[in-house]
């Protein structure tokens, strides 16, 4: 019966990669909402961008691009294979990674290893993985605590998505919305906790709710890249006549950052934008919109399946390339600068 789980559970990490790389996943309804941020670039430019300081620093370790890899893979041979070599390209970019949820390895730690990336590499803020759904059901500081330790991780990122849950066939299905676990567990652990969305974004009331708990970040992951809710609904056959707009909920990323900026206003919590952060451009204006950090991953997922560790290394070398040339546009040497530059809002939907 142990072996039958083991193997339905490494099954569904692989389908998770498979359907990513297979089908598109992607909205349709719902771009990340950056299209509607106007930056105001120079053409008279007198800032080489090699000279651009991208370094900042997260949970107290000094990186060199305010990038991180978001966590998606493990559980599963495949998944080793992606988050070594994704953890290969970190270290040499000195950027930040999560590893997907760790759920697996909690269960069973003969999974473990999948998740297991510090040997390659040792300097990087890396960032363990778990669900909320879990911590209502089972989960307390002792399994907070064993993510934490069993990939020597910086951080601990608590994803919440109870419609991916509640979609998903061996998702847990109740009892999966209640904030009290991390009030819990964010008062009783040492190390920073990062509160994480899956693609469909947060709502003001939302956003307040989480900035009263005081994480270390809030990572907004809003509508307009990987649509989890789709995936799910991919592996499901008995949800097959779910409609498109019930799989296409969610807020555009862009809204949600910008009402995580007003939640956390004057507050320590750290933003992090993720959802559809396809490119340096985008990386610009979430960090002009209030972001410390931004993160990506199917991007990168698609990358290693088309070429491996070089094409990934050609992805983030151009990501970077285009960052800092954006950031040459507008005149902003570094990210303090890049902060306080003016942009225009289209449209109404940031209200």
């Amino acid at each position: 019966m142990e072996q039958e789980k083991d193997e339905v559970t490494s099954k569904r990490k692989d389908d998770h990669i498979r359907i990513c790389l297979e089908h598109d996943v992607e909205y349709k309804l719902h771009n990340n909402g950056f299209q509607d941020i106007e930056l105001r670039p120079a053409t008279l430019v007198n800032l080489s961008p090699e000279k651009i300081d991208l370094n900042t620093t997260v949970f107290g370790k000094k990186i060199d691009y305010p990038l991180i890899v978001s966590g998606m893979t493990g559980g599963s041979k495949l998944g080793k294979q992606y988050n070594e070599q994704i953890a290969e390209i970190c270290q040499e970019f000195n950027i930040g990674m999560g590893v997907g949820s760790q759920r697996a390895a909690i269960e069973d730690s003969k999974f473990s290893e999948t998740f297991e990336v510090r040997d390659i590499a040792p300097d990087i803020p890396l960032i363990a993985n778990l669900g909320l759904a879990q911590f209502n059901k089972r989960y307390g500081i002792e399994e907070a605590k064993l993510a934490v330790e069993m990939i020597n991780a910086d951080a601990l990122a608590i994803h919440i998505n109870p419609l991916q849950e509640l979609i998903q066939l061996e998702g847990d299905k109740q009892d999966n919305y209640s904030l009290e676990p991390l009030k819990q567990l964010i008062s009783n652990v040492q190390f920073p906790v990062i509160l994480k969305g899956v693609g469909t974004g947060f709502s003001k009331k939302d956003l307040s709710n989480l900035t009263k708990l005081q994480p270390y970040a809030i990572d907004v992951s809003g509508a307009g890249g990987t649509n989890w809710t789709k995936i799910e609904f991919l592996r499901n056959k008995s949800m097959e006549y779910v409609s498109e707009e019930f799989v296409e909920q969610g807020i555009a990323t862009a809204v949600s950052l910008n009402h995580a900026r007003s939640a956390t206003k004057n507050k320590t919590v750290k933003l992090v934008a993720s959802g559809g952060i396809w490119n340096g451009t985008d990386a610009v204006k979430a960090l002009i919109l209030g972001a410390d950090y931004v993160a990506f991953a199917l991007p990168v997922l698609r990358a290693l399946a088309k070429g491996g560790v070089s094409e990934l290394r050609k992805f983030i070398t151009t990501f970077i390339f285009e960052l800092r040339t954006t950031m040459a546009m507008l005149g902003s040497e570094n990210l303090h600068k890049l902060k306080k530059k003016r942009y225009k809002k289209i449209g109404r939907r940031y209200s």
